[in-house]
């Protein structure tokens, strides 16, 4: 772009600031010398009166008969060893000494008689550092 060029374009954008405070002064009297619009009222309805009794009816479903609230109820116990299961491979302490059976599940009772089953996650053997 030349220098006359790049003149013109300022002193063009200068024009049109120009106009754009003349208009927005104008909006902005016109606001103040003419009333707002009022706000038109709702119609006012007629009032009607309170339904007439009348009898409900429904169909009663008895809910499902099922012990307490959904939950275990605490204390859990186990009542019967011999349902524990174990993972083939044992746990070995860290020192070699020790063989441990990791419990595989374990089958316990809650406080209502309602079985509770705990199923257990293959231990890792840990890596020697």
């Amino acid at each position: 772009m030349s220098l006359e060029s790049d003149r013109r374009a300022i002193g063009t954008s200068n024009e049109q600031a120009r106009q754009n405070i003349g208009k927005q002064l104008t909006n902005d009297l016109n606001r103040l010398v003419r009333p707002q619009s009022q706000r038109k009222q709702l119609p006012e309805l007629a009032k009607r009166g309170p339904l007439p009794a009348q009898t409900g009816t429904s169909t009663y479903t008895a809910p499902a008969a099922v012990g307490g609230g959904g939950g275990i109820a605490s204390p859990l116990s186990e009542t019967d060893y011999s349902k524990r299961e174990y993972w083939e491979n044992s746990i070995i302490s860290s020192d070699g000494l020790f063989s441990i059976p990791a419990i595989k599940k374990l089958v316990l009772t809650d406080a209502d008689g309602v079985q509770a089953i705990i199923n257990l996650a293959k231990p890792v053997q840990p890596q020697p550092s």
